[in-house]
């Protein structure tokens, strides 16, 4: 079996830290954390924690699988075994600590055995609801740049983002990312190390403007909602079954207009209007923003839309 270089750095699983002879060292988290500052920034620490934990909880038993062929009993890692058989993926090693030597250290979630062009395909487990590319991006980036160092002559591979999401979330998937070079990994960590502004660093690999768009995290309900969970679902269920009982006298009556040529039927509280068949002429808005953007531009048209509530009963 092919081996890699072991790191002298010591991970203190519990409290999460790397130290290097006696020497504490950052996390490429941290980097990550300093170049998108926004991406969890209005999310409670409280949310923050139940979503880690679930995600420690996931990788635990992939590495589990992994390891001792056991861990099987939940769907994350069903989908995780699914989507390694898909790719062809065979794990060489999980959790592969790597070192730059001086001041940054991390763990790989997955290392895999060797692929067809001699390289190392390199994986990290995203448990979240969405998947924010750029941050992903960049962290396998410094892990592949780090494993190269680590282990003179060997390549890092494909960078993947294997995505793990409960089911309300979407399907599971293999993401392949864009590796950014490792001169410009080297220039970011020695930014974050300065304690530089990240933003030209940002703009650079990228783009302009930093995603807004924040994963969305199971929170628990305060009680006095959760205390109407029973309700809602029973009026959501009653709409909905009104809704079709709606639909269904609507088709009938409307056939029945149909059948006596009646147009319009009217009552003391009721009013039955029957409109024609016609035409619609609708403007294909894509293909007008690809073939005309300046027409376009000119004639779009941008108004506010007010949050709202969505419901649905699972």
């Amino acid at each position: 079996m092919e081996r890699l270089n072991e790191s002298p750095v010591i991970f203190d699983n519990g409290a999460h830290t790397y130290t290097l002879n006696g020497m504490r060292l950052s996390g490429v988290t941290a980097i990550v954390k300093w170049m998108f500052p926004e991406t969890y920034k209005d999310i409670p620490l409280s949310v923050l924690e139940k979503a880690a934990a679930h995600g420690t909880q996931v990788h635990t038993k992939c590495e589990m699988y992994d390891s001792l062929g056991i861990g099987d009993d939940i769907p994350e890692v069903q989908d995780y075994i699914r989507l390694k058989e898909q790719e062809g993926l065979a794990t060489l090693v999980s959790e592969y600590l790597v070192d730059d030597g001086a001041h940054i250290a991390s763990s790989i979630d997955k290392v895999f055995n060797v692929d067809g062009n001699g390289c190392y395909p390199l994986g990290d487990l995203k448990t979240t609801s969405k998947i924010h590319k750029d941050n992903v991006t960049l962290q396998l980036s410094i892990y592949a740049y780090l494993f190269e160092k680590n282990n003179e002559g060997k390549k890092a591979g494909r960078l993947m983002c294997i995505w793990l999401p409960k089911e309300q979330y979407g399907d599971a998937a293999v993401i392949n990312l864009k590796r950014i070079p490792s001169d410009a990994c080297k220039e970011i960590i020695a930014a974050y190390l300065a304690k530089e502004d990240p933003t030209p660093y940002r703009e650079k690999w990228f783009g302009t403007t930093e995603s807004a768009e924040v994963a969305l995290i199971e929170e628990e309900l305060p009680a006095n909602l959760k205390d109407s969970e029973e309700e809602i679902i029973r009026i959501e269920m009653a709409i909905k079954e009104l809704e079709k009982k709606k639909g269904e006298l609507k088709s009938g009556l409307y056939d029945l207009m149909i059948k006596h040529n009646v147009k319009k039927w009217q009552s003391q509280r009721l009013q039955l209007i029957r409109k024609l068949d016609s035409t619609k002429e609708t403007l294909d808005s894509a293909k007008v923003k690809k073939k005309y953007p300046e027409i376009y531009q000119e004639c779009k048209k941008v108004s506010a839309v007010k949050g709202s509530l969505t419901i649905k009963v699972l």
